[in-house]
């Protein structure tokens, strides 16, 4: 291979473990620290239902993000996905909805840990920005340093974290469970109805480990093995803490909405667990941000390699083959939103609500790749089924739908003069060749 073309490849050092590792770091992520008091609140003793539910739901999406994802693995993701399907300029929409997302979603995550660090020093206003800052550049550090650190980083951390809250919730459930809010037969499980859009957010992230499919050894058999394998580590992460927030605490006290973790603990061990919660919040939120910011500096790196974002950034180190200009850029770009938050300008609510949204309608462009792609008839109406359900759950976004769709619109009129610029540069090159 020649230095030129080398300089835009990614090296192959992903391996299901390390697969795995990303998937559970990226979905078991800040919204496991509190949406199962806030589901239980809602609903009592059969939010457990809510948790089932959604995990069934889910199934059909990941099934089209492990067919798409084996079959064409790049660095792109989804808007690899959308380009190979719709062409360049549906892509390059693609592709900004998926930034305008990152670039929203990493900062209220970092934002999130700044939190529980603020917690453990006692620490409040700006200390809270400078904390998120500070876990931003942690994050980019080990992605900047290569893929196999940060990989081992993150393996550390997931593993670690699954093994803490496995612990959590086996201890909780060895305690008497509380009077009358044990588990609702399985007779009232419409009575979760209620809580299936808040808790189906908690199992969103896995479309970010799309964009690491041209860095896998082998995507064809690992893609949908490391997919497999993390949904069922994280179901039952899920289940067992939903069922140890019910089985120990109640519905309406504030701690179950606002910290149930760490009202579970605090039942178990007493109120000095609480920083023992803290450092766990924090090393959940870096194992979230280190393999998110690996996604959106991958996103950043195809698109630039595409011709959408500058060429500067579509470079990779020669000898890490990783795409560290990329990298750079997007804890910069998070740096500027949690300033921007501290300021005043944006909300963290308006972030995770505006980047869920943008997220769920890459959910459906997903399905409307995996139909144009896909040429067996059972396969197309699986596909139309799964897109009936994505539509009837956009409904419940309301006016919230205005942001995605104006940051659609602009991406197809930037799309557009990209694509316009690139046929007029080919043809005025043609007389010189």
């Amino acid at each position: 291979m020649d230095s030129t073309a080398k300089d835009t490849q990614l090296a192959k050092t992903l391996t299901v473990g390390r697969a795995v590792s990303l998937a559970l770091g990226i979905v078991v992520g800040a919204g496991l620290l509190v949406l199962p008091g806030l589901a239980y609140s809602k609903v009592g003793n059969s939010s457990i239902y809510a948790w089932v539910i959604d995990a069934l739901m889910i199934i059909p999406l990941l099934v089209i993000f492990a067919s798409l994802g084996s079959r064409y693995p790049n660095a792109g993701g989804v808007a690899g996905f959308v380009r190979l399907a719709f062409g360049p300029v549906i892509g390059a929409m693609t592709e900004l909805m998926l930034m305008s997302a990152f670039f929203l979603g990493i900062p209220g995550i970092a934002l999130t840990g700044a939190g529980y660090l603020a917690f453990l020093f006692h620490s409040s206003g700006w200390a809270s920005s400078l904390f998120a800052i500070m876990l931003l550049v942690i994050a980019g550090i080990l992605n900047y340093l290569g893929t196999q650190l940060s990989a081992i980083a993150q393996q550390v951390l997931s593993y670690s974290l699954v093994f803490i809250l496995a612990a959590v919730a086996v201890i909780a459930l060895t305690f008497d469970p509380v009077r009358d809010h044990g588990v609702a037969s399985v007779a009232t499980w419409k009575a979760s109805i209620p809580a299936l859009g808040m808790v189906f957010f908690a199992y969103t992230g896995w479309e970010m480990l799309s964009f690491m499919g041209e860095e896998f050894r082998n995507p064809k058999r690992d893609f949908p093995i490391a997919i497999v394998i993390s949904y069922v580590l994280i179901v039952l992460i899920y289940l067992a803490v939903a069922l140890a927030v019910q089985w120990t605490l109640q519905p309406y006290n504030p701690q179950t909405t606002q910290a149930p973790i760490a009202a579970v603990l605090a039942k178990v061990f007493g109120n000095k667990s609480a920083d023992v919660v803290a450092i766990m919040g924090v090393l959940i939120i870096l194992a979230n941000l280190n393999g998110a910011t690996w996604a959106a500096s991958r996103l950043l790196f195809s698109s630039a390699r595409e011709g959408f974002l500058p060429r500067f950034l579509a470079s990779v180190d020669l000898n890490l083959q990783i795409p560290r200009r990329s990298v750079v850029t997007c804890i910069l770009v998070f740096m500027a939103v949690v300033v921007m938050h501290q300021v005043g300008w944006i909300s963290q609510h308006m972030m995770f609500a505006l980047a869920g949204q943008n997220f769920f309608l890459i959910y459906v462009l997903s399905v409307l790749v995996y139909i144009r792609l896909t040429r067996r008839p059972l396969n197309t109406l699986f596909a139309f089924g799964v897109l009936v359900l994505c539509i009837i759950f956009i409904t419940s976004f309301g006016r919230g739908l205005l942001y995605p769709l104006t940051v659609s619109l602009l991406g197809l009129v930037l799309g557009a003069i990209h694509k316009r610029n690139t046929m007029k540069n080919q043809s005025s090159s043609e007389p010189n060749r």
